[in-house]
Protein backbone atom coordinates (compact mmCIF):
# COMPACT_ATOMS: atom_id res chain seq x y z
CA UNK A 1 0.00 0.00 0.00
CA UNK A 2 2.85 2.34 0.84
CA UNK A 3 4.44 1.54 -2.55
CA UNK A 4 1.17 2.47 -4.26
CA UNK A 5 1.15 5.83 -2.48
CA UNK A 6 4.72 6.56 -3.51
CA UNK A 7 3.98 5.59 -7.11
CA UNK A 8 0.96 7.90 -7.19
CA UNK A 9 3.04 10.77 -5.82
CA UNK A 10 5.79 10.13 -8.36
CA UNK A 11 3.37 9.94 -11.30
CA UNK A 12 1.53 13.13 -10.26
CA UNK A 13 4.73 15.14 -9.92
CA UNK A 14 6.28 13.70 -13.08
CA UNK A 15 3.20 14.93 -14.94
CA UNK A 16 3.40 18.27 -13.16
CA UNK A 17 7.09 18.95 -13.74
CA UNK A 18 7.31 17.17 -17.08
CA UNK A 19 4.85 19.63 -18.65
CA UNK A 20 4.16 23.31 -18.16
CA UNK A 21 3.54 22.93 -14.41
CA UNK A 22 0.05 24.44 -14.62
CA UNK A 23 -1.43 21.95 -12.14
CA UNK A 24 -1.51 24.49 -9.30
CA UNK A 25 -2.05 27.59 -11.42
CA UNK A 26 -5.47 28.15 -9.88
CA UNK A 27 -3.96 28.42 -6.40
CA UNK A 28 -1.34 30.99 -7.39
CA UNK A 29 -3.48 33.92 -6.28
CA UNK A 30 -3.40 32.65 -2.70
CA UNK A 31 0.39 32.58 -2.62
CA UNK A 32 0.33 36.37 -2.76
CA UNK A 33 -0.35 36.40 0.98
CA UNK A 34 2.45 33.97 1.80
CA UNK A 35 5.13 36.62 1.41
CA UNK A 36 5.58 37.15 5.14
CA UNK A 37 5.72 33.42 5.91
CA UNK A 38 8.24 32.79 3.12
CA UNK A 39 10.37 35.73 4.21
CA UNK A 40 10.47 34.42 7.77
CA UNK A 41 11.31 30.91 6.53
CA UNK A 42 14.15 32.19 4.36
CA UNK A 43 15.54 34.48 7.06
CA UNK A 44 15.80 31.82 9.74
CA UNK A 45 17.09 29.12 7.39
CA UNK A 46 19.64 31.46 5.82
CA UNK A 47 21.21 32.12 9.19
CA UNK A 48 22.48 28.54 9.30
CA UNK A 49 23.58 28.07 5.68
CA UNK A 50 27.00 29.66 5.25
CA UNK A 51 29.57 27.00 4.45
CA UNK A 52 27.16 24.25 5.52
CA UNK A 53 25.95 21.09 3.79
CA UNK A 54 22.31 21.78 2.96
CA UNK A 55 19.70 19.32 1.72
CA UNK A 56 16.52 20.51 0.03
CA UNK A 57 13.80 17.96 0.78
CA UNK A 58 11.32 17.57 -2.08
CA UNK A 59 13.27 20.08 -4.12
CA UNK A 60 11.07 20.04 -7.23
CA UNK A 61 12.98 21.86 -9.96
CA UNK A 62 15.38 23.16 -7.32
CA UNK A 63 16.38 26.43 -5.70
CA UNK A 64 20.14 26.32 -6.30
CA UNK A 65 20.60 30.05 -6.77
CA UNK A 66 18.76 30.83 -3.54
CA UNK A 67 20.84 28.55 -1.35
CA UNK A 68 24.20 28.93 -3.12
CA UNK A 69 23.87 32.69 -2.66
CA UNK A 70 23.69 31.90 1.04
CA UNK A 71 27.04 30.09 0.55
CA UNK A 72 25.57 26.67 1.25
CA UNK A 73 26.83 23.40 -0.22
CA UNK A 74 23.63 22.31 -1.92
CA UNK A 75 22.05 18.90 -2.44
CA UNK A 76 18.44 18.31 -3.43
CA UNK A 77 16.18 15.27 -3.63
CA UNK A 78 12.77 14.68 -5.14
CA UNK A 79 10.71 11.63 -5.99
CA UNK A 80 10.07 13.01 -9.48
CA UNK A 81 12.68 12.27 -12.14
CA UNK A 82 11.17 15.03 -14.31
CA UNK A 83 11.75 17.53 -11.52
CA UNK A 84 15.33 16.40 -10.91
CA UNK A 85 16.12 16.63 -14.63
CA UNK A 86 15.02 20.28 -14.61
CA UNK A 87 16.83 20.98 -11.34
CA UNK A 88 20.12 19.74 -12.77
CA UNK A 89 19.55 21.70 -15.99
CA UNK A 90 18.87 24.84 -13.96
CA UNK A 91 22.08 24.39 -11.98
CA UNK A 92 24.11 23.90 -15.18
CA UNK A 93 22.48 26.88 -16.93
CA UNK A 94 23.31 29.13 -14.00
CA UNK A 95 26.81 27.67 -13.61
CA UNK A 96 26.02 26.64 -10.05
CA UNK A 97 27.46 23.65 -8.27
CA UNK A 98 24.60 21.67 -6.78
CA UNK A 99 23.76 17.98 -6.70
CA UNK A 100 20.24 16.70 -7.32
CA UNK A 101 19.02 13.12 -7.00
CA UNK A 102 15.82 11.14 -7.50
CA UNK A 103 15.19 9.81 -4.00
CA UNK A 104 12.43 8.98 -1.54
CA UNK A 105 12.58 11.46 1.37
CA UNK A 106 11.16 8.85 3.73
CA UNK A 107 14.14 6.56 3.10
CA UNK A 108 17.12 8.36 1.61
CA UNK A 109 20.43 6.88 0.55
CA UNK A 110 22.54 9.27 2.63
CA UNK A 111 24.74 8.26 5.53
CA UNK A 112 23.91 9.17 9.11
CA UNK A 113 24.73 12.76 10.08
CA UNK A 114 25.25 13.84 6.46
CA UNK A 115 23.77 17.35 6.63
CA UNK A 116 23.98 20.50 8.69
CA UNK A 117 20.72 21.94 7.39
CA UNK A 118 17.60 20.45 5.77
CA UNK A 119 14.97 22.70 4.20
CA UNK A 120 11.68 22.07 2.47
CA UNK A 121 8.67 23.92 1.07
CA UNK A 122 5.35 22.09 1.09
CA UNK A 123 6.89 18.63 1.25
CA UNK A 124 6.20 17.07 4.66
CA UNK A 125 2.46 16.89 4.04
CA UNK A 126 3.14 14.58 1.08
CA UNK A 127 5.04 12.10 3.23
CA UNK A 128 4.44 9.51 5.91
CA UNK A 129 5.16 12.04 8.63
CA UNK A 130 6.58 9.60 11.18
CA UNK A 131 9.00 8.14 8.63
CA UNK A 132 9.97 11.61 7.44
CA UNK A 133 10.82 12.81 10.95
CA UNK A 134 12.79 9.65 11.63
CA UNK A 135 14.82 10.07 8.46
CA UNK A 136 15.43 13.75 9.16
CA UNK A 137 16.71 12.89 12.61
CA UNK A 138 19.05 10.30 11.12
CA UNK A 139 20.63 12.35 8.34
CA UNK A 140 20.97 15.59 10.33
CA UNK A 141 24.09 15.90 12.42
CA UNK A 142 23.66 16.51 16.13
CA UNK A 143 24.14 20.27 15.67
CA UNK A 144 21.86 20.33 12.63
CA UNK A 145 18.70 22.32 11.98
CA UNK A 146 15.78 21.77 9.65
CA UNK A 147 13.20 24.27 8.44
CA UNK A 148 9.91 23.62 6.68
CA UNK A 149 7.03 25.73 5.47
CA UNK A 150 3.82 23.69 5.37
CA UNK A 151 0.02 23.99 5.11
CA UNK A 152 -2.19 23.20 8.08
CA UNK A 153 -5.35 21.12 7.82
CA UNK A 154 -7.75 22.43 10.50
CA UNK A 155 -9.43 25.44 8.87
CA UNK A 156 -12.87 24.28 7.58
CA UNK A 157 -13.07 26.98 4.90
CA UNK A 158 -9.65 26.12 3.48
CA UNK A 159 -10.54 22.43 3.64
CA UNK A 160 -13.70 23.11 1.67
CA UNK A 161 -11.64 24.81 -1.03
CA UNK A 162 -9.36 21.76 -1.10
CA UNK A 163 -12.34 19.47 -1.55
CA UNK A 164 -13.60 21.60 -4.44
CA UNK A 165 -10.24 21.57 -6.24
CA UNK A 166 -9.02 17.95 -6.03
CA UNK A 167 -7.00 18.05 -9.27
CA UNK A 168 -4.58 20.58 -7.76
CA UNK A 169 -3.15 18.00 -5.36
CA UNK A 170 -2.42 14.34 -4.99
CA UNK A 171 -4.99 12.09 -3.37
CA UNK A 172 -2.52 11.12 -0.64
CA UNK A 173 -1.29 14.49 0.56
CA UNK A 174 -2.51 15.55 3.98
CA UNK A 175 -2.11 19.12 5.28
CA UNK A 176 -0.52 18.85 8.70
CA UNK A 177 -2.43 18.67 11.95
CA UNK A 178 -1.28 19.84 15.35
CA UNK A 179 -0.75 16.17 16.24
CA UNK A 180 1.54 15.79 13.22
CA UNK A 181 3.63 18.70 14.46
CA UNK A 182 3.69 17.38 18.02
CA UNK A 183 4.95 14.03 16.71
CA UNK A 184 8.22 15.72 15.73
CA UNK A 185 9.11 15.87 19.44
CA UNK A 186 9.61 12.12 19.29
CA UNK A 187 12.66 12.76 17.10
CA UNK A 188 13.81 16.29 18.01
CA UNK A 189 14.44 17.93 21.36
CA UNK A 190 13.87 21.42 20.01
CA UNK A 191 10.70 22.17 18.05
CA UNK A 192 9.37 25.64 17.33
CA UNK A 193 6.42 26.63 15.17
CA UNK A 194 5.17 29.94 13.86
CA UNK A 195 1.70 30.30 12.38
CA UNK A 196 0.61 32.52 9.47
CA UNK A 197 -2.50 33.54 7.55
CA UNK A 198 -5.88 33.35 9.23
CA UNK A 199 -7.78 36.56 8.54
CA UNK A 200 -5.06 37.73 6.15
CA UNK A 201 -6.44 35.29 3.57
CA UNK A 202 -9.20 37.88 3.12
CA UNK A 203 -6.66 40.13 1.40
CA UNK A 204 -6.47 37.84 -1.65
CA UNK A 205 -9.30 39.54 -3.63
CA UNK A 206 -7.37 42.81 -3.39
CA UNK A 207 -4.06 41.38 -4.67
CA UNK A 208 -4.18 43.34 -7.96
CA UNK A 209 -5.12 46.66 -6.38
CA UNK A 210 -3.03 49.44 -4.93
CA UNK A 211 -4.57 48.76 -1.54
CA UNK A 212 -3.32 45.17 -1.30
CA UNK A 213 -0.19 45.75 0.79
CA UNK A 214 -1.99 47.91 3.33
CA UNK A 215 -4.89 45.48 3.65
CA UNK A 216 -2.58 42.48 3.91
CA UNK A 217 -0.36 44.14 6.50
CA UNK A 218 -3.35 45.22 8.59
CA UNK A 219 -4.87 41.74 8.54
CA UNK A 220 -1.51 40.16 9.38
CA UNK A 221 -1.24 42.43 12.40
CA UNK A 222 -4.77 41.43 13.36
CA UNK A 223 -3.79 37.78 12.98
CA UNK A 224 -0.92 38.36 15.39
CA UNK A 225 -3.19 39.96 17.97
CA UNK A 226 -5.76 37.18 17.68
CA UNK A 227 -3.16 34.43 18.06
CA UNK A 228 -1.67 36.18 21.07
CA UNK A 229 -5.04 36.69 22.81
CA UNK A 230 -6.58 33.38 21.68
CA UNK A 231 -3.76 30.84 21.23
CA UNK A 232 -6.20 28.06 20.33
CA UNK A 233 -6.98 29.88 17.09
CA UNK A 234 -3.49 29.19 15.74
CA UNK A 235 -4.58 25.77 14.51
CA UNK A 236 -6.82 27.50 11.95
CA UNK A 237 -3.88 29.19 10.23
CA UNK A 238 -3.20 28.30 6.62
CA UNK A 239 0.59 28.06 6.86
CA UNK A 240 3.18 27.15 9.48
CA UNK A 241 6.95 27.42 9.56
CA UNK A 242 8.44 24.53 11.53
CA UNK A 243 11.96 24.59 12.97
CA UNK A 244 13.48 21.32 14.21
CA UNK A 245 16.86 20.91 15.89
CA UNK A 246 18.77 18.72 18.36
CA UNK A 247 17.85 15.43 16.67
CA UNK A 248 17.49 12.46 18.99
CA UNK A 249 19.91 9.85 17.74
CA UNK A 250 18.75 6.27 17.89
CA UNK A 251 18.83 3.03 15.92
CA UNK A 252 16.18 3.59 13.30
Amino acid sequence: MNDDRITREKDFHDDRFGGDDNVRKGAAKYYSIMVTARKYYMEIASGYCKGKHLLEFGCGTGSPITWVKKQAIVTGIDISSAAIKKANEKAITNDIKANYYVMNAEKTEFNDNSFDVVVGTGILHHLDIDKAYAELSRILNIQGHSFFIEPLGHNPFINLYRQLTPTMRTEDEHPLTIDDIQLSKKYFDNVSVRYFNILSILAVPFRNTKYFSKIKNFLEELDGVLMFLLPFIKKYAWVVVICLSSPKKRDI
